[in-house]
């Protein structure tokens, strides 16, 4: 008969061997993450956004380089490659592009990209693919998609003349699907942008919906906050008396150019800047060396609790929750005069304080996406950074759950 241990040593070694291996949480976090590059090879990689543009399962990236005033598409290679840098094409050219955004605008199946450009510029520009990208049809759908030559690019002109900075599609509740801007400066607004019933492909023959003045949009998600069946805006507005995070309620009648109900949730004293948001909770950084989590009552009271950030980081940019109590945090200490040495990236779990998951100081990093790319069960984070040459990036969760 084979010799067995006692039962009770069996879990006790399995428990050592996992600690061993692997750690606990907070040792986890106590060590940086490791950053795999997507692309460096620009300066001032602004923004990303996720879509699936080769229909292969995985998400495909979209990029605005603000300082080198092009637009880029990013193929995901899949778990097993997506640590090497991913192919890529260049899309689109346009002065400052803020952001850029994945979109089918004609409904043919196959994304547009619509980036918002600041600065000068002040335009909206549409990207469109005109090559083949069906199976059964000649050609490989990767290197369609990867050739310059089937990309063209146009302006929605009727947009021309605010400084765009954000974008994002939002379902109506007559099933047509619009797109919410967002723009900064003197004449800056929230607006929506509506198709007409017969779903006219060009954006130029849409209606332009103004939905609020404000100072500078820096965030919008479109979420359905009083669970009546449609999608609503989520808003942070950074600058002048309209600042603050708030959300707009799309109209109960389908009437998309009546007043959207505002429903301020807090922030006006304050800089905010790239939100979390959920029906009952959002997360909001600023300016002032400190982020501020929202929670909803049961009477629809938001109560807010003002957290600091990590010691010497003031310029927070971006958050998230992941995973259990778990929250990350970009931060731009390039602009930080007193505190260049600071990392950018931070990461605060249930049993630890902050802890820099990135080495690289005077960064300005972005806002961020959390997806399991590596395919090991956690959620890793895909950023960008444009002072210190990083570009488009993620960085490897090493078992944080």
């Amino acid at each position: 008969m084979d010799y067995q241990p006692p039962f009770k040593l069996v879990p006790i070694a399995i428990i050592l061997g996992l600690q061993f291996l692997y750690g606990s949480s907070a040792c986890l976090a106590d060590k940086p993450w490791r950053r795999h590059t997507i692309d460096s090879s620009r300066i001032g990689a602004d923004g990303v956004r996720l879509a699936d543009f080769n229909q292969d399962g995985n998400l495909d990236i979209v990029t605005g380089w603000e300082e080198s005033g092009v637009v880029r598409l990013y193929l995901n290679p899949g778990p097993k490659k997506s640590k090497q840098r991913w192919p890529f094409c260049q899309i689109g050219e346009g002065k400052s592009p803020e952001d850029a955004v994945p979109f089918d605008v004609d409904g043919d199946g196959m994304l547009e990209v619509i980036s918002c450009h600041e600065g000068s510029f002040k335009q909206v520009l549409v990207h469109k693919f005109n090559g083949n990208q069906h199976s059964g049809q000649p050609g490989d759908p990767n290197e369609e998609i990867l050739n310059p030559a089937n990309w063209t690019t146009s302006s929605v002109s009727k947009l021309t003349g605010q400084q765009w900075m954000f974008a994002t599609p939002i379902q109506l509740r007559d099933s047509r699907q619009g797109i919410v801007l967002g723009s900064k400066g003197s004449n800056a607004t929230l607006t929506l942008l509506v198709p007409p019933p017969e779903g006219v492909k060009n954006l130029n023959q849409w209606s332009v919906v103004k939905l609020r003045d404000c100072g500078w949009i820096m965030s919008i998600q479109n979420i359905d906050m009083d669970r009546d069946g449609d999608i609503d805006i989520v808003f942070s507005d950074r600058k002048t008396r309209t600042r603050g995070v708030g959300w707009l309620e799309q109209p109960n009648d389908g009437d998309v150019n009546k007043t959207w109900q505002e429903h301020p949730v807090g922030a006006t004293e304050h800089e905010p800047l790239f939100i979390d948001a959920t029906p009952n909770r959002i997360l909001v950084p600023t300016r002032q060396a400190s982020w501020i989590d929202f929670r909803k009552t049961e009477h629809g009271i938001w109560n807010q609790t003002l957290h600091q950030n990590p010691i010497s980081v003031p310029f927070g940019k971006a958050i998230r929750t992941f995973g259990q109590n778990n929250i990350v945090l970009t931060a731009n200490t390039a602009a930080d005069r007193k505190n260049k040495d600071q990392p950018g990236l931070w990461l605060k779990t249930s049993s630890s304080n902050w802890q820099s998951i990135g080495t690289e100081t005077e960064c300005k990093f972005d806002r961020m996406e959390l997806v399991d790319l590596d395919a090991d069960g956690d959620l890793d984070i895909i950023t960008c950074e444009e002072r210190q040459l990083l570009g488009v990036v993620w960085y490897e969760n090493p078992g944080i759950k």
